[in-house]
């Protein structure tokens, strides 16, 4: 349950920083009405930091 407590806490101090930098680039608004989650941005970036590699495949 703590695991699962700190991924949250983690998930939301990642997603109030992407609002504030939108917010203070004046962009907030305007991908708000595009429909932008910041939540699903935020998921990213954290598996970006923890070190996830996508595998790109040669075709």
């Amino acid at each position: 349950m703590a695991d699962r407590n700190a991924e949250t806490a983690r998930l939301m101090k990642v997603t109030e920083a992407i609002v504030a930098e939108l917010a203070h680039q004046g962009a907030a608004e305007a991908v708000a009405d595009l429909g932008f989650n910041p939540l699903e941005l935020a998921r990213v970036v954290i598996r970006a930091a923890d070190g996830y590699v996508v595998p790109f495949r040669k075709r």
